[in-house]
């Protein structure tokens, strides 16, 4: 099939899903736009894709699922039969039913799942936990992944015969809530705004950075990534005790689940 163009639909508040979408995009040779979801908005835009597009939705993994904050996004994005490519991002304990979660909602909005992959990174909270990764044996078969999905949207004439098989439950595991609301050093914070202005969620007052809305925070770690004078943190017993539960149910060295 002549292709059109590569979407790329992320939801990335530390970078590392980022990272791995750009690593398969740049081993499939098509023009690509990236659609970055991760800022805030009231309006949520509305995508739609042409039957010849190919799109790469890429996601991390909240306790087993796909984020919410991505799926009020999925609501307003829609494809013609485009056939479109899921990658999943997880702290190396499991991706639960995230990518099933993905693939049933992508088709429920008229795309066609060709491949799918879950990658195990490292851990947006604790981490010590897979360390570096994706590391450069990961970006191999990261790269690996976009050379075949390169491979097969060059060589079929038509997508429609595909029907990818993805493990996960029906009905899905319940969503967890949002585990550990970072705190903020007060003497620390000079009230640039840039935790406000890049919450995915707008649960930090613009007007008063020092506030945040625990019941909109996500616990995505993206307001500690980016303050430069390391004025928001996680720390005491909450903390101390999701290290312990983690070091016991992750590996570190986990790998890679392709699904094509």
């Amino acid at each position: 099939m002549k292709m059109n163009e590569l979407k790329l639909v992320y939801f990335s508040p530390t970078g590392t899903t980022r990272k791995v979408i750009m690593e398969i995009s740049a081993n499939i040779n098509l023009k690509s736009v990236s659609y970055d979801l991760t800022v805030h908005k009231e309006k949520k835009p509305s995508l739609k894709f042409k039957s010849n597009d190919l799109v790469l939705f890429g996601i991390p993994v909240y306790a087993g699922r796909v984020p919410a904050t991505f799926l009020e996004y999925f609501e307003n994005l829609s494809g013609q039969g485009t056939p479109a490519a899921l990658v999943a991002t997880y702290g190396c304990r499991e991706y639960g039913d995230a990518l099933l979660e993905l693939k049933n909602e992508a088709e429920n909005r008229g795309f066609k799942v060709i491949g799918a992959a879950a990658f195990p990174t490292e851990h947006s909270i604790v981490r010590s936990i897979g360390l570096g990764r994706p590391n450069k044996q990961d970006l191999k078969g990261i790269a690996d992944f976009g050379m075949q999905l390169n491979r097969r949207v060059r060589s079929e004439i038509s997508f429609d015969q595909f029907n990818i098989a993805i493990p996960g439950n029906m009905p899905y595991r319940k969503a967890g809530a949002a585990q550990l609301t970072p705190k903020v050093d007060v003497t620390a914070c000079t009230m640039c705004g840039s935790c406000a202005k890049s919450c995915p969620t707008g649960a930090i007052d613009a007007k008063d950075p020092k506030k945040t809305n625990k019941k909109k925070c996500i616990s995505c770690q993206k307001c500690l990534r980016i303050c430069k004078q390391k004025a928001r943190y996680v720390s005491g017993t909450k903390m101390k005790l999701l290290t312990g539960k983690l070091n016991k149910a992750c590996q570190s060295d986990k790998k890679a689940d392709i699904f094509l």
